[in-house]
C-alpha cells in the first residue's frame, strides 16, 4: 500500500539519488538536448524570459559578486525595443534600485547584442543570464560605463520540465528486472514516482505563487496545460502578457479580443481575404474591440509570441487554444473556488466548470478564417480537463501546504488515465517491451502514467549511452530490498 503524501515521494527521491550517485558520466546534457530540437536561439531565450517572469526561479538570489539580490517587482515585459523588463525594482544588499532588467542566455550576449553601447539600456539595474565562460570573467557595463550587477541563474532549478528530445523507441534493459517484480512491486514503484512528480509540480507552483501572485501562477499553469507540448511556452507568455487580474476587469468579449490581439492573430488587412461569412463577422467583432486597446498591448515583431502551427491536430490549433484560455477566464471564479475552498469531488467540480458553455464561434471552427464544421467541437475536452486537474489544480493544492495534501493525493490516484500519447507509448515500450497487458495495467490511471513519465524522465532521458550504461536496471534490486 502506498504511504500517504509525501512519504512515497521521499522514498523515490532517495532511490533516484542513490542510482545516480553510483553512476558515472553517462548523463545527457539538458542544454544540449534543448538545442537538439533545432529551436532558434531567440525562442530559447524567450523561454528563459518566460520562466523568469513567471517566478519559476524564485525572487531571492546571490549575485556573481556575492551580493544579496531580491526582486521586489519583476516589472513590465517590454513590448518594444530596449531591455526585456522595464519599471522593475530590485533590492541589492539592502539598497532599492529601480530600472530595467535584461535577460540573456550567455553573459557575453550583452556585448554581442550591442547593449553596452546602446543608451536605451542605461537604466538596467540587473543583468540575468544562464551561462558564462568557465575561465574568463565578463563584466556588464552600460554606455555610461556604469557597472551593472550580474545574476547567474542555476543551470537546473528542479522546476524545469523534461527536455523534449526522445530516445529511440525500443525496449530497454530494464525490462528484465521489471519482469522479475510482481505487479504490486511495480505498482508501488510507479506510485512513488507519481507522488514525487506531483511534489515537483507543487513546488514549482508554490515558488511561482510566492514570487508573483497565486492567481496569476495558476492562470499561467492552466494556460500551459492548454497549450500542449508544442505551444506550452507560447501560452505561458500570452498569460503573462495578459494577466488574469486585468482580464477579469474586462467584459468576456473584450477579454477574447485582448487575448487574440496580444497573441498576434488579429490582422485587419486579412479581413478582406476571408470569404466565410461567420469568420468575417467574428473577426471584425474582435478587431473592433482590439483596435481600441491595442496600443497598450500590441508587440513589436521582434517580441512576437513564437507559435507552432505544425505537427498538432486541427482541434489543437493555437487559435483554438487561445479561445480556450478565454473560456477559462470566463469561468475563473468558479475554478478558483476549487483550490481555495474545501470541496468533496475535485474532478466533478472541474468538469462542471467546463460543461455546457455558451455557444460560440469556436463550436464549429478550427481557426479564425476556416469554414464552418458540420459537427460541433469542444474547446476543452475531457483529457484537457483531466490535465488541468492533475497537472495544475491538485499540485496547486499540495503546494498550498494545508491539511488537504492527502485528499489531493487520493483524488490524484482516482483519476482515470488520459489518452496515450507518443511519449507515454515510448516510455511503456522502454520499460515493459512487448508485454501489452502490463503496459495497459500500469497506464490505466493518470497517476500511473505520470509515474511512468517520471521514471522515463529521470533515467531514459538522462542517459546518453543509448541505454547500455544506464544504472537504473541494476539498481532496481535496491528498490526491492528497501521497502517502506
Amino acid at each position: 500500500m502506498t504511504p500517504p503524501f509525501p512519504a512515497a515521494a521521499e522514498r523515490y527521491e532517495a532511490f533516484r539519488a542513490r542510482v545516480w550517485g553510483r553512476s558515472t558520466s553517462h548523463v545527457a546534457s539538458r542544454s544540449e538536448s534543448r538545442f537538439a530540437l533545432n529551436e532558434t536561439r531567440q525562442n530559447i531565450e524567450l523561454d528563459l524570459q518566460a520562466q523568469w517572469f513567471g517566478g519559476e526561479f524564485g525572487k531571492v538570489f546571490t549575485g556573481t559578486d556575492g551580493e544579496k539580490i531580491e526582486i521586489v517587482q519583476f516589472g513590465h515585459w517590454n513590448r518594444g525595443a530596449g531591455p526585456d523588463f522595464t519599471e522593475s525594482a530590485v533590492r541589492i544588499d539592502g539598497e532599492l534600485r529601480r530600472g530595467s532588467i535584461e535577460i540573456d542566455l550567455d553573459v557575453r550576449s550583452w556585448e554581442t547584442h550591442g547593449h553596452g553601447s546602446n543608451r536605451n539600456f542605461n537604466d538596467v539595474v540587473l543583468h540575468v543570464f544562464k551561462d558564462r565562460p568557465a575561465l574568463n570573467r565578463y563584466f556588464t557595463c552600460s554606455e555610461e560605463h556604469r557597472n551593472i550587477p550580474q545574476l547567474l541563474l542555476p543551470q537546473f532549478t528542479g522546476l524545469e520540465g523534461p527536455p523534449d528530445f526522445l530516445p529511440e523507441a525500443r525496449p530497454g534493459r530494464c525490462i528484465a528486472p521489471l519482469a522479475e517484480m510482481d505487479d504490486h512491486e511495480v505498482g508501488e514503484l510507479l506510485d512513488c514516482a507519481a507522488q514525487y512528480r506531483l511534489r515537483l509540480k507543487s513546488e514549482r507552483l508554490s515558488v511561482m505563487m510566492n514570487a508573483t501572485d497565486p492567481d496569476q501562477a495558476m492562470f499561467q499553469a492552466i494556460a500551459e496545460a492548454l497549450g500542449f507540448r508544442m505551444n506550452k511556452t507560447a501560452m505561458a507568455i500570452l498569460a503573462q502578457r495578459c494577466p488574469v487580474s486585468k482580464l477579469l476587469k474586462l467584459s468576456p468579449a473584450e477579454r477574447e479580443a485582448r487575448l487574440f490581439g496580444a497573441a498576434g492573430f488579429l490582422d485587419h488587412a486579412g479581413l478582406e481575404s476571408i470569404n466565410e461569412d461567420d469568420s468575417k463577422t467574428y473577426l471584425r467583432e474582435l478587431w473592433d474591440r482590439w483596435w481600441v486597446m491595442r496600443d497598450d498591448v500590441q508587440l513589436e515583431p521582434s517580441r512576437a509570441i513564437p507559435w507552432c502551427f505544425h505537427g498538432s491536430r486541427p482541434l489543437n490549433h493555437p487559435q483554438r487554444r487561445v479561445a480556450a484560455l478565454a473560456t477559462v477566464t470566463n469561468q475563473w471564479e468558479q475554478l478558483r473556488k476549487i483550490w481555495v475552498q474545501h470541496v468533496n469531488n475535485f474532478e466533478k467540480d472541474v468538469n462542471n466548470s467546463f460543461n455546457n458553455p455558451p455557444a460560440t464561434y469556436w463550436n464549429h471552427h478550427y481557426t479564425l478564417s476556416s469554414a464552418a464544421s458540420e459537427n460541433p467541437m469542444k474547446l476543452i475536452g475531457k483529457d484537457r480537463q483531466r490535465d488541468i486537474l492533475g497537472n495544475v489544480i491538485l499540485p496547486g493544492i499540495v503546494g498550498l501546504g494545508d491539511d488537504r495534501e492527502n485528499s489531493a493525493w487520493v483524488s490524484y490516484t482516482q483519476l482515470r488515465g488520459a489518452a496515450m500519447n507518443q511519449k507515454l507509448r515510448r516510455a511503456g515500450l522502454r520499460l515493459f517491451g512487448a508485454e501489452k497487458d502490463r503496459r495497459k495495467l500500469f497506464t490505466s490511471y493518470y497517476h500511473q502514467q505520470q509515474g511512468l513519465l517520471q521514471i522515463y524522465h529521470d533515467f531514459c532521458l538522462e542517459d546518453a549511452s543509448n541505454c547500455e550504461n544506464c544504472p537504473f536496471p541494476e539498481q532496481l534490486s535496491q528498490w526491492r530490498s528497501r521497502p517502506v
